[in-house]
């Protein structure tokens, strides 16, 4: 009876999606967390092929579900993304999850979500993206901002639909594809302790070197000893590792495809059903709706951070800024390996 009145009457509906709006990002977990169990009771039906509408159409009566094939399903809600239009949208970030795709899917299949933030094939990637280009209409900003992952297929999509948009990098992503490739490789072994294997201190700070690359200016890069050669003799067994890793950087982040991007710095359980994911998308569209009203009633608003989050953030942005002015000034090499290590080793101590 309430979500009938509320669907008539556009101002009550309003007011009570504002009363949502929650602060932080634990409290964003716990949001996700209670519209799972919430849907846990038993499901309507739905499918790749058929998705009845009580989960199609939202309770005002406009589409959530915008496009409806076997292999390939759309959700948004047109209403949030004009707000966020109108509220100072300046950046889309963008990530594909293999773990929350519907069970029916298995393993053939990823849930691609994009979040606008205000004031695996091409073809699929670009419908995505052309799907929110169309509801953006004129209102594309002229200076967008778009930071995705490292999938190919999705960063030709976005130059595709977005030519002028600025493409970014997620650091997270960035430490992640660094990572894997430096275990692939067998370079851990020499960085972290393990059993029966001496760690290697020059590895170790030539690893932390690397890391902190992301907050050095790409110009710089240029000037960092430990992108020149590996950090030990060549007769050490971590050597030719280090080497093969410093190829894998120039051929792929320096030169390959990747040699444009910026370096920049939700569902409990793998596989739900289509019917559980559908429902709980819904409810982080409420949320995101909540948000965006919050910020029409308050310009000023700004997102909550914890206070040790607020602190690091001003801490890094510190040292960042001090290392610039050091600069300007005249730094040695030496100095700006030591402020790349420094940055790492800083980063991933005050982390949560």
């Amino acid at each position: 009876m309430i979500k009938e009145k509320a669907a008539e009457e556009a101002g009550i509906c309003k007011e009570m999606v504002a009363q949502h709006y929650r602060k932080g990002p634990s409290s964003r977990r716990d949001a996700i967390r209670r519209a799972v169990r919430v849907h846990d009771s038993p499901e309507a039906p739905a499918s790749m092929e058929m998705i009845p509408d009580n989960l199609r159409v939202l309770n005002d009566g406009s589409l959530f579900v915008h496009r409806l094939e076997q292999t390939l399903h759309v959700y948004y809600n047109t209403s949030t993304i004009q707000m966020a239009a109108q509220l100072g949208l300046h950046a889309l970030v963008a990530d594909g999850v293999h773990t929350f795709q519907p069970r029916q899917l298995k393993r053939k299949g990823q849930l691609y979500t994009v979040h606008g933030v205000c004031n695996n094939g091409v073809e699929v990637y670009t419908i995505i993206f052309r799907h929110l280009k169309d509801e953006l209409g004129a209102a594309v900003p002229p200076r967008l901002r778009i930071v995705l992952d490292y999938e190919k297929a999705a960063i030709n999509a976005v130059k595709r639909v977005f030519p002028h948009a600025t493409e970014q990098g997620c650091a997270f992503h960035l430490a992640q594809a660094w990572n894997r490739r430096r275990d692939r490789l067998g370079l851990r072994r020499f960085i972290k302790e393990a059993v029966g294997v001496a760690k290697s201190l020059e590895v170790e700070r030539w690893w932390y070197t690397i890391e902190g690359l992301v907050y050095l200016s790409r110009r710089l890069h240029r000037e960092v000893r430990a992108l020149a050669a590996p950090p030990v003799p060549r007769e050490h067994a971590a050597y030719p590792l280090c080497e093969e890793f410093l190829k894998y950087l120039r051929e792929t982040w320096y030169i390959g495809m990747f040699a444009d991007f910026q370096l920049n710095t939700l569902i409990e359980g793998d596989h739900p059903t289509l019917t559980k994911l559908i429902l709980v998308l819904r409810d982080l569209d409420g949320e995101a709706q909540s948000a965006l009203i919050t910020l029409e009633q308050d310009p000023s608003h700004s997102k909550h951070l914890r206070r040790k989050d607020r602190e690091r953030r001003k801490r890094i942005a510190h040292e960042m800024s001090s290392f610039n002015e050091n600069y300007q000034r005249g730094v040695s090499r030496m100095e700006v390996d030591e402020y790349c290590c420094y940055m790492a080793r800083f980063v991933a101590e005050t982390s949560v």
